[in-house]
């Protein structure tokens, strides 16, 4: 066991270091600026068409519980925007407007995972585009479903607690059980993306090490960034005005490293079982890249 670790660990930060997961996140920060709005457009937009405006203001702010104050903020007020001008046709208009804005994130988390997992992209262009387009509207479906069932949590809990009459100790078990259900849902959403963005064909597993240690380090790394910004950062004395901009900025590169960290985990771990576990062979096999195989072929004539 104990050998195992230590190969995981070595092989890992070997991994780490050659995929260059810090400067990749940086990337798909820029990315993620250009993607995130028009995501939460278009999820706000839909979710307006089939839940109360009530139910997503209760769950941004699930949302923004787990979030520093001044990244939480943004999404508010954007939220709030959103709400104010929604209308049906302004809701459709925009979904389909943003849509592809909010793809061009999955497009390009689509070249940093294959990039990750040694792929190469094999899929004509216009099938990667749907792909991107297609895995943004599932997973901005998942998050209207995850909305919905989060804010009936509530009116749930106080039935059973009226039914059978539980009392306070149900109360605090339920929301703690509402908090494990928002992270079941954020690991299917991950879960999704290791699946169907990089081309590879290796089977969809929800409870991936990979999916359940990079939520957790995202949850872990998020928190200890809110602390930090509340006790010790003085982000306002060096940038001014922009210091919420550089705030968000570093959250988002923070969350990117969290789940390029589960799929750098994911990928180390099928190449440790690549002979034991079919399905870790699939996501370990790499194919050569066309250059590779051409000087290979060069120098075996040569030889």
């Amino acid at each position: 066991m104990r050998l195992r670790v230590r190969a995981f660990a070595k092989t890992f930060g070997k991994e780490f270091a050659a995929d260059r997961i810090d400067d990749v996140a940086a990337m798909m920060t820029y990315y993620a600026v250009f993607a995130l709005f028009p995501m939460v457009i278009m999820v706000v937009t839909l979710a307006l068409l089939v839940l109360p405006a009530e139910v997503i203001d209760d769950t941004v702010g699930m949302a923004a519980a787990a979030m520093p104050a001044d990244v939480a903020s943004i999404l508010v007020d954007q939220v709030a925007r959103m709400e104010a001008a929604a209308g049906a046709g302004f809701a459709i208009g925009s979904a389909l407007i943003a849509l592809w804005g909010a793809s061009r994130g999955a497009s390009a988390l689509m070249s940093a995972l294959n990039d990750l997992f040694d792929k190469k992209e094999t899929r004509p262009w216009w099938k990667r585009q749907l792909v991107a387009i297609g895995t943004t509207l599932l997973v901005a479906g998942l998050l209207v479903i995850a909305m919905a069932l989060l804010a009936g949590g509530p009116a749930v809990g106080e039935a059973i607690e009226a039914r059978f009459g539980l009392g306070a100790a149900f109360d605090t078990a339920w929301e703690i059980m509402r908090w494990l259900v928002a992270a079941l849902l954020v690991m299917v959403v991950w879960a999704v993306l290791y699946k169907l963005l990089p081309d590879t064909d290796a089977p969809f597993r929800v409870f991936t090490p990979g999916a359940v240690a990079g939520v957790a380090l995202w949850f872990g790394i998020t928190q200890a960034f809110g602390l930090y910004l509340d006790n010790f950062a003085s982000y306002e004395k060096t940038y001014g005005a922009v210091a919420v901009i550089v705030v968000f900025l570093t959250w988002l590169w923070l969350s990117n490293v969290a789940l390029l960290v589960g799929a750098e985990i994911n990928d180390v771990l099928a190449e440790l079982r690549k002979d034991t576990d079919p399905a870790a062979a699939k996501l370990a096999e790499a194919e050569k890249a066309p250059d590779e195989s051409a000087c290979a072929g060069m120098r075996s004539t040569r030889g």
